[in-house]
C-alpha cells in the first residue's frame, strides 16, 4: 500500500551523531547516558558501544532503525528498494577468519559479525513484527571484505534518510530481504511458532556478556542458555527423546543445532525447531565435531576422522538413522550441516 513518497536525497553530506539521528528516527535514546556499567557518560554522543552499532531496534511502537550505505540503495527504482543479505557477508567474514592464525585480526572479524546478526535479526523482527523502518544512509569509504581483518570502512557522512521503509520480503533460508520505501506491504507475514519464543539475541544483558568471551566460550555458554528454554521444548514436543536412539529420558539429552546459533542470520533460523535434533550426550557431541551428519533420507554418515575401534566403542554404526516419523522441514538443516560442519574428506 503507497504511501505519500518521499523526496530522493541526495548523498549524505554532514556527519550527524547516530544517538541524534536515531532519536530523530522515533527510537528512546536515554539509555544512551549511561556506560554497560551503569555509570554516566557525559556527553551521550560519546557512547561508543552503542553508536558503533549497524541497527537499532526500539521498544514496542517505535521503528527499527539501520545503517545503511548510500551507494547500495537503487535509488532508480521506482518504488525505491534495498536488497540485502547479511548472510553471505558473514559467511565470507567466517571463510576469512578461517584463514587467519591466533588472535591475527580475529577480533575485528567477530566484531563485523555480531553487527552483522544484529541487522539481519532487526531486518527479521521488523518483518514479522510488520514494523515501520528508517534508515541513516552512510557515505564514505567501504573496505574491501577481503581486507575486513585489518581495516574498517571509513564513514564519512550520515544522515537520516526522510522515507519510511517496510520489509516485504525475507527469505529465512538463504537470508535475502527486500525493504522498500514508502510502500507498505500488501499483506502480513504469515503466523509463525517462532515468534513467541525466548530468543537470547534479543537480550541485550546476555549479548554484552557474549562480547566479553572468546568464541569458543561464547559458542559453549550459547549452547548452554538456548538448550534450556523454548527450543529445546520444542524438540521434546517433536521427537519425545532422542532423534536417533529413540532414549525416552529427555533429561539426558541435548538440544542440538545443525546450522550453530551462533552462524543463525535470522531469530527464525536460531529457533526453528527444524534445525535442531534431540540427541544423547555422545551423539550431540559428535554432531558438533561432525564426525557425523544425517543424509537427506535421514541416514547417518560417519566421518572418516572418527576411528572405526572408537566408533564401535560408542555403539555409532551405518545402520543408524533419524527415529520415524520423519520431518522434511530438516532437509535443508541437514543439507547446510553435512556441507559446512561434517568433515567428510578422508585422512591423508
Amino acid at each position: 500500500m503507497p504511501i505519500n513518497p518521499s523526496p530522493i536525497p541526495a548523498a549524505p553530506s554532514k556527519k550527524r551523531p547516530v544517538r541524534e539521528l536515531v532519536e530523530e528516527a522515533g527510537v528512546n535514546v536515554d539509555d544512551w547516558a549511561f556506560t554497560k556499567d551503569g555509570d554516566v557518560i557525559e556527553n551521550p554522543n560519546d557512547n561508543i558501544r552503542r553508536n558503533t552499532n549497524w541497527s537499532f531496534v526500539g521498544r514496542a511502537g517505535e521503528p527499527i532503525v539501520l545503517c545503511i550505505w548510500f551507494e547500495s540503495i537503487d535509488w532508480k527504482a521506482r518504488p525505491v528498494v534495498y536488497r540485502g543479505n547479511e548472510s553471505r557477508y558473514l559467511q565470507r567474514l567466517v571463510e576469512l577468519a578461517g584463514t587467519r592464525k591466533g588472535k591475527d585480526g580475529i577480533g575485528r572479524l567477530n566484531a563485523k559479525m555480531r553487527q552483522g546478526r544484529r541487522l539481519q535479526a532487526a531486518v527479521y523482527q521488523a518483518f514479522r513484527q510488520g514494523r515501520e523502518v528508517r534508515l541513516i544512509l552512510v557515505d564514505g569509504t567501504q573496505v574491501p571484505i577481503e581486507r575486513s581483518a585489518d581495516e574498517s570502512s571509513i564513514v564519512k557522512a550520515r544522515e537520516l534518510d526522510c522515507g519510511t521503509w517496510f520489509v516485504h520480503e525475507y527469505d529465512g533460508m538463504t537470508g535475502d530481504f527486500l525493504i522498500v520505501r514508502d510502500v507498505q506491504p500488501e499483506t502480513k507475514a504469515e503466523p509463525d511458532p517462532t515468534d513467541e519464543m525466548e530468543d537470547p539475541a534479543e537480550d541485550p544483558n546476555f549479548q554484552r556478556l557474549l562480547d566479553t568471551l572468546d568464541p569458543t566460550e561464547c559458542e559453549a555458554l550459547l549452547k548452554a542458555r538456548v538448550g534450556q528454554g523454548d527450543f529445546r521444548n520444542a524438540l521434546i514436543k517433536r521427537w519425545g527423546g532422542c532423534a536417533v536412539t529413540g532414549c525416552r529420558m529427555t533429561e539426558l539429552c541435548v538440544a542440538s543445532h545443525l546450522k550453530p546459533w551462533s552462524r543463525c542470520e535470522s531469530r527464525r533460523e536460531r529457533l526453528t525447531v527444524a534445525n535442531g535434533l534431540l540427541l544423547i550426550p555422545t551423539l550431540d557431541k559428535l554432531l558438533d565435531r561432525g564426525l557425523i551428519t544425517f543424509d537427506q533420507r535421514f541416514r547417518i554418515k560417519i566421518s572418516p576422522y572418527l576411528p572405526v575401534g572408537i566408533a564401535l566403542q560408542l555403539n555409532i554404526n551405518p545402520n543408524l538413522t533419524l527415529q520415524r516419523p520423519h520431518h522434511p522441514d530438516i532437509l535443508p538443516y541437514l543439507h547446510w550441516h553435512e556441507k559446512n560442519v561434517f568433515r567428510d574428506k578422508p585422512i591423508v
